[in-house]
């Protein structure tokens, strides 16, 4: 590993741990870091260009997230997500993501819904089916699939289901960096998402939630390669 990122500012130490994490996740996606392998808190020190002690703190908020273990005497291990870690997180997301947008579809932000479906209309558009898909499609297209998701939780107002949407699309983004999905199955992500939106915006709440429970069994599927 070698440093790749300007060296954090001197800030308070609740800032640096959070930027701490932030970069450890940004690298984690870029691939710098991959799941399963074995690092020290001198390597991602290094690589990340964080000090130690804020690199401390993150990994303890890493470790409850389970995105990485601390093992005495070997190091970090960044933790990989198997098949029924996905398979259980798509199931706690069918509790409260249908919900979620029925609740949205009520008296949720129609503003932001609108701008967030024309954006994810455009991306789908910009998909080439036949053309493996890139890292800054994919990272694109990831965002707007979580910003949707988020976007229709927080209309319950519930920090828990928050906080817990939050783990789960890390733990699913982890996944996605060993299942590479084609660009077809990007397609159908973007075409359920535009549909879910439409119809939440429209206020129609029984079908949305319909839509949202397809497009949920759907991208189990497409995320354990089926």
């Amino acid at each position: 590993m070698t440093a790749t990122l300007t060296p954090l500012p001197k800030s308070p130490r609740p800032v640096l741990r959070t930027a701490a994490h932030e970069r450890f996740m940004s690298e984690l996606y870029a691939g710098a870091i991959r799941p399963g392998e074995f690092v020290s808190q001198n390597e991602l020190c290094e690589l990340l260009s964080v000090p130690l002690g804020p690199m401390r703190e993150a990994l303890k908020r890493l470790e409850a997230e389970a995105i990485v273990a601390l093992i005495p005497q070997r190091g970090i291990k960044i933790l990989t997500v198997d098949d029924k870690t996905v398979s259980d997180a798509f199931q706690m997301r069918l509790l409260f993501e249908l919900e979620a947008v029925r609740a949205f579809a009520a008296s949720g932000d129609r503003h932001q819904a609108r701008e967030l479906r024309e954006k994810t209309a455009a991306a789908g558009d910009a998909i080439d089916p036949s053309e493996a898909p890139n890292r800054a499609m994919m990272e694109t297209l990831t965002d707007l699939d979580h910003g949707m998701h988020r976007l229709f939780v927080e209309a319950l107002k519930n920090p828990f289901a928050t906080d817990l949407l939050g783990q789960l699309l890390s733990r699913l983004r982890i996944a996605r960096l060993t299942v590479r999905l084609p660009a077809r199955a990007w397609c159908d992500m973007t075409r359920e998402h535009v549909r879910i939106l439409d119809l939440a915006v429209s206020g129609k709440a029984k079908k949305s939630a319909a839509a949202m429970e397809t497009h949920l069994e759907n991208a189990r599927g497409r995320a354990l390669g089926g």
